[in-house]
């Protein structure tokens, strides 16, 4: 007879079997959806995907996921005056290796910041040094996502889909709302009950529309070492003869206004139709100073940038093509101007760190080619055949606008080359004893006073678009000998007879250096305007603040 007591344990112990088995069933399910929000479908392929793991206290299992954070280097928030929301440590360089890899190969199933990843990779606005992997709990994915969320810094959003040929629509970080759009794709924003802000990447083009090659010198701008082209985008630069760390464009505006109301630049009011203001002529002449990096940004001052620098730079090209064409010849840029911009990704008309070695061969072979007439020209300037035939001499009826046809390369190739030759010209300056008379700061003002002196007449002239610009175009050597006739004078009589060289070289010294003061704002104003506009979101009231979203 079979035991009662045996018979019912039994009983008990395979129902207790049946609801642990559907419990675990059940958990089983419960988790099959989290892990479809994570896996491999999701990453792109870029991590494992999801991964259950039992609790036996709690009965349950739960998924762990690796999440990719990606941020802008440390040294570009330091920059900007703020801290980023996202460290990434340690940083997995096979991840951004993998992201290159898959790219072509991505799919609409992935989420949107594994693509976002992908195109800013793609793009050179992140290193393998800005991406890492962070281990993360599928509890907290909220239900009404379809995929795990990405942590993200909202800075880094913002900069490097400027880079990427987006304009700002709206950036208000700290209540959640960003929009950008075009390009290679959109930033949209919503505010979630649980998270915050939410903010969703949408891919429209494999290729951006400002052309690949514009895109990653963008991104190597960005993530310089000096957060030049970071602080452009807010309008803030670095002038290093007036302050070491960055100062907002107004400012730099400030000091330039009172020089040219002297040489007799209107003043911006009511019913007068000025091409350009004053305010755009103090932008010109603060662009004189500033630092430079490969490729200016788009930026909130770009309003400023004034129309008759695309007439001086017009100009500059009818004369040296119409020289080249008489058998003049091109100054030889020193090498070590290159080299010190790879090092530092920038470029400086005050930079004088270079070794004393180096700058007295510079400065000689740089008097010698003076001596002989050598123009100062980008390289190979004349060899540009897809410009060809638009840089003949003939030029001077054409009313194309430079920003339209220079191409990036060149624009920054040139400025590279200008801050090179004052650089030299400023050594022999003080070699000859300058600083021993007068203080380099007085010095460049008197060289601000010239630079107003020669723009004075440009105010209605605007860009060779406009019409208005042919007989300066036509008349600019002689423009420039002009202004040096009136203003330079002063200076030969203030400083020729205490210095330690002779008048012949003096002269050929302040007149190039007088002749690249105005050309050095105009080419630097020529690449503000060829950069796409930055969109109305951003403007010069725009503060710079960051803060944590999520991406999904």
């Amino acid at each position: 007879m079979v035991d009662v007591s045996a018979l019912a344990a039994v009983i008990v112990a395979a129902v207790a079997l049946v609801v642990a088995l559907a419990q675990l069933t059940q958990q089983l399910l419960a988790t099959a959806y989290v892990i479809r929000k994570c896996d491999r479908i999701v990453t792109g392929g870029l991590t494992k995907g999801g991964t259950r793991q039992w609790h036996w206290r709690q009965f349950r299992f739960t998924v762990n996921y690796q999440a990719l954070v990606f941020a802008l280097p440390p040294s570009v928030y330091q920059s900007l005056g703020i801290s980023s929301t996202i460290q990434v440590v340690p940083p997995s360089k096979e991840i951004w290796k993998r992201a290159l890899k898959t790219r072509p190969h991505r799919s609409s199933s992935q989420a949107c910041w594994i693509s976002l990843l992908q195109d800013l990779a793609h793009s050179h606005c992140l290193s393998e040094n800005d991406v890492c992997i962070r281990e993360e709990s599928g509890d907290r994915i909220p239900d009404d996502l379809t995929v795990a969320p990405g942590r993200v810094d909202c800075m880094t959003v913002l900069l490097s889909c400027i880079a990427m040929g987006m304009q700002v629509f709206k950036y208000s970080p700290t209540t959640g709302e960003i929009t950008l759009g075009g390009g290679v794709g959109s930033i949209s924003s919503s505010i979630h009950p649980v998270l915050g802000g939410l903010l969703h990447y949408s891919v429209f083009a494999d290729e951006p529309t400002i052309g690949l090659e514009a895109v990653q010198r963008h991104g190597r701008a960005l993530v310089g070492k000096e957060g030049i082209w970071a602080n452009a985008v807010f309008g803030r630069f670095r002038d290093r003869l007036y302050r070491p760390e960055m100062v907002t464009l107004r400012e730099l505006q400030a000091r330039k206004i009172k020089v040219l109301r002297h040489q007799g630049w209107p003043e911006d009011k009511d019913g007068v139709s000025n091409t350009d203001t004053i305010g755009g002529a103090a932008c010109f002449m603060a662009f004189g100073h500033v630092d430079a990096c490969d490729t200016v940004p788009p930026s909130v001052v770009r309003p400023w940038s004034a129309h008759f620098a695309e007439t001086i730079v017009k100009a500059h090209h009818v004369n040296s093509m119409k020289r080249l064409s008489e058998g003049a010849s091109i100054l030889q840029v020193p090498n070590w101007q290159h080299i010190q911009f790879e090092e530092t990704g920038f470029s400086s008309p005050y930079d004088y760190s270079q070794p004393s070695p180096s700058v007295e061969s510079s400065t000689s072979e740089l008097l010698r080619e003076l001596a002989n007439g050598s123009l100062l020209l980008p390289l190979d300037f004349s060899n540009q055949t897809q410009l060809s035939t638009k840089w003949e001499w003939t030029l001077e009826h054409d009313r194309q606008d430079p920003s339209l046809y220079c191409p990036p390369a060149m624009l920054s190739g040139f400025l590279r080359t200008m801050d090179c030759h004052l650089c030299v010209l400023m050594s022999i300056l003080v070699n000859a004893g300058l600083q021993e008379r007068i203080p380099s700061r007085q010095f460049h003002d008197w060289m601000d006073r010239f630079v107003a002196k020669a723009i004075s007449k440009l105010f209605d002239v605007g860009a060779p678009s406009f019409g208005k610009a042919s007989d300066f175009v036509r008349g600019w050597p002689q423009n420039i000998l002009a202004s040096c006739a009136d203003s330079l004078p002063n200076l030969e009589k203030n400083l020729l007879p205490s210095l330690r060289c002779e008048a012949s070289i003096f002269r050929r010294v302040i007149r190039l250096y007088a002749e690249l003061s105005i050309l050095r704002p105009a080419y630097y104003t020529v690449m503000m305007r060829a950069a796409h506009p930055i969109g109305p979101g951003l403007t010069e009231e725009s503060s710079i603040e960051t803060a944590l979203a999520y991406m999904a």
